[in-house]
């Protein structure tokens, strides 16, 4: 694909959408900004434009399926048909049994992580497919691999993964390619916030990978970069983990027998 592509990204006043959406501007895409938060994500697309991006701001609630059908509408009529889709929007959840959990708070996570993800899906990938181009990235997490005390989060992201496989598949015949990207803890605000609040260790959070360092938003923004550009051309269906390594540790250090280099 070429470069002035038209991209939009949910999610993207903060984290890693506000990380994916600077990403995509500096390489030249016309850059549209969805989120809740409208203050964040108009001084974002403010910023943006003063460094000469064509930037755009929709305030838009993924959870809310007639609102994304509306916005898809938009974008194409105001900005131009949208090339490149990024599903960023997305809630966490702080560990809980699933005989204590508040349903609310589980149909809530749901509703934006899974079904917000899905309805951008079908509003934006449908015109994707008609034109026979896009590229399509949505926000797994390692929780898509494993089991978490997290019993709405974990199971929505393993949802997520499951989806990409299957669209793909659905929108690769007419040249559309679906992928996820799978983040360890990411410093974002969120993760952030928890960590001040005691519901995080930082040193857990650093010390759980191969890499022992701090994952941050741009880390996350770089392989989304990636498997929007025409050097992934060939690669659909696929949920990149990057973790610094998470998922290859988890085995290796919880290995019954201790680490080696403890011995």
């Amino acid at each position: 694909m070429a470069k002035g592509r038209v991209a939009f990204v949910t999610g993207g006043a903060s984290g890693i959408g506000e990380a994916t959406a600077r990403r995509l501007a500096a390489d030249g895409d016309r850059v549209v900004i969805s989120d809740v938060n409208e203050a964040s994500g108009e001084a974002i697309v403010e910023e943006l434009r003063g460094s000469g991006t064509d930037a755009h701001f929709i305030k838009l609630d993924v959870s809310d399926e007639a609102a994304v059908f509306a916005s898809a509408e938009k974008v194409s009529a105001d900005v131009g048909p949208v090339d490149v889709l990024v599903n960023s929007a997305g809630l966490l959840e702080n560990a809980t049994l699933i005989t204590e959990m508040d349903r609310e708070s589980h149909d809530q996570i749901w509703n934006v992580n899974y079904w917000g993800t899905m309805h951008c899906c079908r509003a934006f990938g449908a015109p994707m497919v008609a034109n026979g181009r896009g590229a399509i990235v949505n926000i797994a997490s390692i929780t898509s691999f494993n089991a978490f005390p997290l019993p709405a989060y974990s199971p929505s992201k393993a949802a997520v993964k499951s989806l990409t496989e299957l669209l793909s598949v659905e929108y690769g015949r007419a040249g559309v390619r679906v992928n996820a990207v799978a983040p360890t803890y990411t410093l974002t605000p969120a993760i952030k916030s928890r960590i001040q609040s005691g519901h995080r260790d930082p040193d857990s959070i650093k010390g759980a990978g191969a890499l022992h360092v701090f994952v941050e938003p741009r880390h996350i923004a770089d392989g989304i970069h990636f498997l929007c550009s025409d050097a992934s051309e060939v690669i659909t269906g696929v949920t990149l983990p990057i973790d610094a390594g998470w998922l290859a540790a988890r085995g290796y250090n919880h290995y019954v027998g201790g680490k080696p280099w403890e011995a």
